[in-house]
């Protein structure tokens, strides 16, 4: 053990903590993997299972070093792509669960403890259900909580190689998920209370992220030369130019597809609106489905842990709790839709805090005896109290949440059914390969965003027909109806392609353009009519 200048005692590791959090990751992985969604989805599930196999741009913030993560579990010879891209998430979301158990080691002195945080983030239904889909949530949470394991570990050791990572980490995350970036303040402040004791350490850390940030942009610049027909600029920008007031060459460049997708333009919107009124509506939304998430023993712990932190290891506690902060201040002034997937960094956060807050209450019993005990005694009684407090918190803030789910893991089916969530369909699949393989040479549909990538995925994939185009008719999620620049499109290409919408659209009638009925395989589409 290491003796901490604020009084607080702190592990290393040794080959058990290793065999630990490998045991995390094979039960967190047999958990996700007994759950997972078995194929096809619609929507940015859909987009992802496209674009690994394809490596093409995905919508903003773009996520090249997760498109290139994903695409190695691809090769794996385990169902279709598809579910191959959905087992990627499994592997990351088990992964976060071992490094939780790694840093709460850090936090204190029995693993058991680190054990029940570990299995309190692994059943957080949230991060439970983006563990089964393709979605880069779960690639995100392990950037993070890799980025704070390394950073505790360099709290006590000062290895500059561990700096570098942490660096390192930080630079590729924008590549996974831009929210990562949040972590920046205290990461700064973590390193500023370090400033007397390591001055060098801003150029190893600066370089670490220089060279992270260089790979994430070599990445892209990969998948952009690459550039296969199915990519979210060729079928949402594009078409759809003007909605974004751009002009062709605007986004004609590698870089100005980077900056554009780095901008988050889509989504710049739904950011600090209106902040006297939608905060507040957040927080409290947030806090009222917070111990469904991580029950209310867990939550009082985080609060215990954060208090003991901010007394006996205050650059622990500003990392978390600034991190912590600076995520849920960014979340509750966004007003996206699915705004309950980006509170899962803080469900990593307030795991780790709960984890130190069972560390206290061992640590009291342990000092409430040691008047009257020998030291053999008092470490006795301090594994007995650690297994005893675990075993209580997993009785009473573990299993109530994952026993909703407990019928759904035995029966090997998907256990979650939230709003917008995005299902399997086996029927939805068959029906949009018939239509596939039915629609003429050379065509484009126009159709929405949740089956644009079904049609690419059995199109481009399954089918090998890369001909066929599908265009995401209303792109722009803050502005009503159809693109000026879609008429232009159309009028562009319709001698050479049949094109198809999923509907009738009363902006292209106004336009001058006629429609009929057709049947593609089993859906009913329009066609646009032409005057020959």
């Amino acid at each position: 053990m290491n003796a901490h200048p604020g009084s607080l005692t702190l592990s290393k590791f040794d080959r058990y903590d290793f065999l630990m959090a490998l045991l995390c990751f094979i039960g967190g992985l047999a958990l996700y993997i007994r759950t997972l969604t078995p194929g096809l989805l619609p929507g940015d599930s859909g987009e992802f299972q496209t674009l690994v196999y394809l490596l093409g741009h995905t919508h903003p913030t773009g996520y090249p070093v997760y498109l290139v993560q994903a695409k190695l579990a691809t090769y794996l010879p385990l169902g279709d792509v598809a579910y191959r891209v959905n087992l990627f998430s499994a592997m990351m979301g088990a992964l976060t669960v071992a490094v939780v158990y790694l840093c709460g080691r850090l936090l204190v002195k029995q693993r058991a403890l680190a054990v029940v945080g570990a299995a309190a983030i692994a059943v957080c239904p949230t991060f439970w259900s983006q563990a089964i889909i393709a979605e880069v949530y779960t690639a995100r949470a392990v950037f993070l909580v890799l980025i704070l394991l390394v950073l505790l570990w360099w709290d006590q050791q000062e290895s500059p190689w561990a700096l570098f990572t942490a660096g390192l980490l930080g630079g590729l995350s924008l590549g996974v998920h831009m929210s990562v970036a949040l972590l920046a303040p205290a990461v700064l402040l973590f390193l500023l209370a370090h400033w007397r004791r390591n001055k060098k350490m801003w150029r190893t850390a600066l370089l670490g992220a220089m060279t992270g940030v260089f790979i994430t942009i070599f990445i892209f610049l990969l998948i952009d030369w690459n550039d296969p027909a199915a990519n979210y600029f060729n079928s949402t920008i594009e078409p759809s130019r003007s909605s974004w007031g751009l002009d062709t060459e605007e986004i004609d460049g590698p870089i100005e597809r980077l900056l554009f997708g780095w901008s988050a333009r889509q989504f710049r919107s739904f950011m600090f609106a209106d902040v006297a009124e939608m905060m507040p509506a957040q927080a409290a939304n947030y806090w009222q489905n917070l111990p469904g998430e991580l029950a209310w023993p867990m939550i009082i712990l985080a609060f215990v842990g954060s208090t003991d932190l901010l007394v006996r290891w205050r650059r622990a506690a500003t990392l978390i709790l600034v991190g912590l902060t600076a995520q849920l201040f960014s979340m509750f002034n966004y007003a996206i839709w699915d705004l309950y997937v980006f509170y899962i960094p803080s469900y990593v956060l307030l795991a780790l805090l709960s984890i130190r807050g069972m560390g206290t209450v061992v640590d009291l019993g342990v000092t409430a005896l040691q008047s009257t005990a020998s030291q053999l005694q008092s470490r006795i009684v301090g594994i007995g109290l650690g297994i005893t407090t675990a075993l209580v918190v997993f009785v009473f803030a573990v299993w109530p949440v994952f026993k909703p789910q407990r019928e759904a893991v035995l029966a090997g089916e998907v256990p979650f059914d939230f709003d917008m969530y995005p299902t399997y369909d086996e029927f939805l699949f068959k029906s949009v390969r018939a239509m596939v393989i039915d629609l003429p040479e050379d065509s484009i549909v126009f159709t929405d965003w949740g089956m644009m990538w079904p049609y690419y995925y059995a199109a481009h994939i399954i089918e090998s027909r890369r001909d066929l185009t599908f265009i995401e008719t209303y792109p722009a999620d803050d502005l009503d109806g159809i693109a000026d620049s879609v008429v232009e499109y159309i009028e562009m290409n319709i001698k050479e392609h049949p094109i198809f919408l999923s509907e009738r659209e009363p902006a292209l009638i106004e336009a001058g353009l006629a429609f009929g009925p057709a049947r593609v395989g089993p859906t009913r589409l329009v066609r646009v009519i032409t005057e020959d």
